[in-house]
């Protein structure tokens, strides 16, 4: 892993399958890796994140944050810069708390003068029951409706807002990634959500409101494919959807979303009685929990075609048994794909610690 960046290139790190994978904790196993191998006044920190997607990190040495606009890997390092591209979709006071809570200098931060702003109206159009974004259980926060005005030519975008922005201490520029690229910096790239829920390839209407793969986080970004250096792809073992939206009598306003065919829903209670029901960060609604789907898998493998892989929630496997079984469906489905086989690392927690690159060392979790 310790050639996961590399300058003049851009790497990008992404989840295959619902999200909520562990995208925050890859993030940070990977910069605790590579940390002295790099100088991260010559890597910059990029994301096209949106408030609707939020990305826990608990670090080696105990120290836990959640980011929804920042890169996890640019909060690590203080000396990267940090670029919301023109995918971004920004909601400004959620921003502003954020670097705040952080300790993120904004100036540090490059924001791209065409990523998305979050009006009000957004946020209140997402929020009307009667709304779209109900009925398939969005998060509401107003990603949706803002990205819809954009492409309409009637909303909001970070030139509009310059003055504010520019106050709070952030840069606002027309450039894009290559102009790092072409200094010879190294990019990281961190993509919120997951594939399965990309606009055009995912379970339509119950998706988010773009594309997530590793030629839109570069599109986003203003770069080439050529310029693409490493992928890493995070899953876990037991994928999840949202919570469904209920009204305050049970009743079903909003369905997440069916899966994939060889997959069924599973129950908290009865099949983790030992495990606490996950909420999701951003709405706090109990996540729905799914069996690992083969079909997801490959469908993810091929569009996303991963150097590294890495499996979140580990410990939600019983034992070793149920290890090794799983690592062997995805050699089968790695094998049927036909394509390199992706290097894994596998977590057991939240924290980086939690983490091992080695298959053996693993299944050591369960004795």
């Amino acid at each position: 892993m310790k050639d996961f960046l590399k300058y003049g290139k851009a790497s990008v790190l992404l989840d295959g399958q619902f999200g909520s994978t562990g995208k925050g904790l890859a993030a940070a196993y990977v910069y605790e890796k590579i940390e002295k191998e790099m100088d991260w006044e010559k890597v910059v920190c990029a994301t096209n994140a949106a408030p609707n997607a939020g990305h826990t990190t608990v670090t080696k040495n105990g120290r836990k944050f959640v980011t929804f606009h920042m890169p996890t890997m640019g909060v690590l390092s203080p000396n990267s810069p940090i670029f919301l591209n023109a995918g971004a979709i920004i909601d400004i006071d959620i921003l502003v708390k954020e670097v705040e809570d952080l300790g993120v200098n904004p100036r540090r931060v490059y924001i791209h003068e065409n990523a998305t702003i979050i009006t009000h109206k957004n946020k209140m159009t997402e929020k009307d029951k009667s709304s779209s974004q109900t009925k398939i259980a969005s998060t509401q926060k107003g990603v949706g409706a803002a990205l819809s005005a954009k492409v309409d030519r009637s909303g909001d975008v970070a030139k509009y807002h310059s003055e504010d922005l520019i106050s709070y201490g952030f840069n606002l520029t027309d450039a894009t990634l290559n102009s790092f690229i072409q200094r010879g910096y190294a990019a990281m790239i961190e993509t919120p959500q997951g594939m399965s829920l990309s606009l055009n390839n995912g379970f339509y209407p119950y998706c988010t409101s773009r594309e997530v793969s590793v030629s839109q986080s570069l599109s986003d970004a203003g770069l080439h494919p050529h310029i693409l250096h490493k992928t890493l792809m995070t899953m876990r073992t037991f994928p999840i959807r949202v919570g469904n939206i209920v009204d305050e009598k049970g009743h079903t306003l909003g369905f997440s979303g069916p899966v994939y065919p060889d997959q069924h829903e599973l129950n908290w209670a009865v099949d983790f009685p030992h495990i606490t029901p996950e909420k999701t960060t951003v709405t706090q609604r109990v996540r729905r929990i799914f069996t690992f789907s083969q079909m997801q898998y490959y469908e993810s493998l091929l569009r996303l075609r991963p150097d590294y892989v890495h499996v979140g929630f580990c410990d939600y496997l019983k034992d070793a048994d149920a290890f090794n079984e799983f690592n062997d469906v995805m050699d089968q489905v790695e094998n049927y794909t036909n394509i390199d086989r992706p290097k894994r690392t596998y977590a057991f927690g939240p924290c980086t610690t939690d983490v091992y690159n080695d298959r053996e060392d693993a299944l050591k979790k369960y004795t």
